[in-house]
C-alpha cells in the first residue's frame, strides 16, 4: 500500500476534501488507506454525477458502469474520454485527475483484506444509488421538490448515513469489540444519524444554489414562493432536525476507544456543529453568499479537539458544548 499512502499524502486528496482530509490524516494506519480509498472512489462518482458538461442520461450510464466496476462485475468504463477535457462550466481539472486515477485506485483492492474491500463496495454502491436517484429526480426542465420526509431521509442515508456505517465497519474490522464501548448494532444506528445530520446541514447550506438549479430537498414546499420565504418559514424546523440527528454524533464519539480514531471521528461533527450555528444566525443574503466555517476556525477546532482527545469524554463534551450553543 506504499503507492496509495503517497496518494493519501498528496495534494489531490487535500484539494477535494478540505475538512475530511484532516480526519483521514489523523486516522490510524490500520484503516487510513481503506477510508481514503472509499472517499476517493465516491468523490469520483460525485464528479460524474455533478458535471453539467454531459447529459444526465449519459451520466447515469457512466455511474452504472462505475458501480459495476467497483463491485468487480465489469471493467472500468471509459468515462474520461466521454467527459473530455472540460474545465470552467464543466468538470474542473482536479476532477479530471480523479477520474483518470479511478482504474488505478480499484487495483488497490488486490492488496487489501476482503473485509475492507467489501466495506468499500457497500458504501460506494449506496452513494451511487443516491446520486442516481438524484439525477433521475432532478433531470427535467421544471423545478422539482422532494415529495416526502421519507424521500429526504432515504437520500441523506444513501449519500452520507451509509458513511457512518462504513466508518463503523472499518473500526470493528480493525479492532474488533475493542473499537467501541457500545454494541456494533447501536454504533451503526448512531453512525447513520451522524452522517444524515451532516448531509442535511449541507442541504441547508446549499439551499439557494440548489433552488436556482431547480432542485429543492425541503419536502412539501412551493418553490415558486421564493427562496427567502421558504428559508424564513421552514429552515428553523430543519435546523432543529439537524441538531437531533447530530446529537447521535456525541454518543458515537464518546463510545470510540482508540484515541486517534476518536479524534478523527469527532472532527466532522465539530465542524458540522459550528456550521449549524452559522446557519442559525444567517439571513437570506448571507446564505446566498454560502455559509462556511473559516479555515482558521477549523484549525482552532482541531487544536481544541486534539487536547480534548486525551480525556475519555473530552471530545464528546466539546461537541455537546458547540451543539448547545446552537441558536435554534
Amino acid at each position: 500500500m506504499d503507492d496509495f499512502e503517497r496518494e493519501l499524502g498528496g495534494d489531490l486528496l487535500a484539494s477535494v476534501s478540505r475538512s475530511f482530509y484532516l480526519s483521514l490524516k489523523i486516522l490510524p494506519s490500520e484503516i487510513r488507506g481503506a477510508a481514503s480509498l472509499g472517499y476517493l472512489l465516491a468523490r469520483a462518482t460525485d464528479t460524474v454525477a455533478d458535471t453539467d458538461a454531459v447529459a444526465s442520461g449519459e451520466r447515469l450510464q457512466v455511474l452504472s458502469g462505475m458501480a459495476a466496476a467497483v463491485a468487480g462485475e465489469a471493467p472500468v468504463p471509459d468515462f474520461t474520454e466521454l467527459l473530455g477535457e472540460r474545465s470552467p462550466g464543466g468538470t474542473e481539472n482536479v476532477e479530471l485527475a480523479i477520474l483518470r486515477r479511478f482504474s488505478s485506485w480499484l487495483a488497490f483492492f488486490e492488496h487489501m483484506p476482503s473485509w475492507q474491500v467489501e466495506a468499500i463496495q457497500r458504501v460506494v454502491a449506496s452513494v451511487i444509488k443516491g446520486q442516481t436517484d438524484d439525477l433521475q429526480r432532478f433531470s427535467g426542465d421544471h423545478p422539482v421538490v422532494l415529495g416526502s420526509v421519507g424521500e429526504l431521509e432515504q437520500y441523506t442515508y444513501d449519500v452520507a448515513g451509509c458513511v457512518g456505517v462504513f466508518w463503523t465497519d472499518l473500526g470493528y474490522g480493525a479492532y474488533g469489540d475493542s473499537y467501541s464501548s457500545l454494541q456494533r448494532g447501536e454504533m451503526e444506528e448512531l453512525g447513520k444519524d451522524y452522517g444524515k445530520g451532516l448531509q442535511l446541514i449541507n442541504i441547508l447550506r446549499d439551499f439557494p444554489e440548489d433552488l436556482a438549479s431547480g432542485r429543492c430537498y425541503i419536502p412539501g414546499v412551493d418553490p415558486e414562493s421564493g427562496g427567502r420565504k421558504i428559508w424564513e418559514e421552514d429552515a428553523a424546523f430543519w435546523r432543529e432536525r439537524c441538531r437531533e440527528l447530530l446529537s447521535s454524533a456525541g454518543k458515537y464519539i464518546n463510545a470510540v476507544n482508540p484515541r486517534r480514531l476518536r479524534l478523527a471521528t469527532a472532527l466532522p461533527a465539530l465542524i458540522g456543529a459550528k456550521t449549524l450555528k452559522l446557519l442559525g444566525s444567517a439571513g437570506w443574503e448571507e446564505l446566498q453568499q454560502r455559509v462556511k466555517v473559516e479555515r482558521k476556525e477549523v484549525k482552532r477546532l482541531l487544536r481544541k479537539g486534539f487536547f480534548g482527545s486525551f480525556r475519555r469524554q473530552g471530545l464528546g463534551k466539546l461537541f455537546a458544548e458547540l451543539l448547545d450553543d446552537y441558536p435554534g
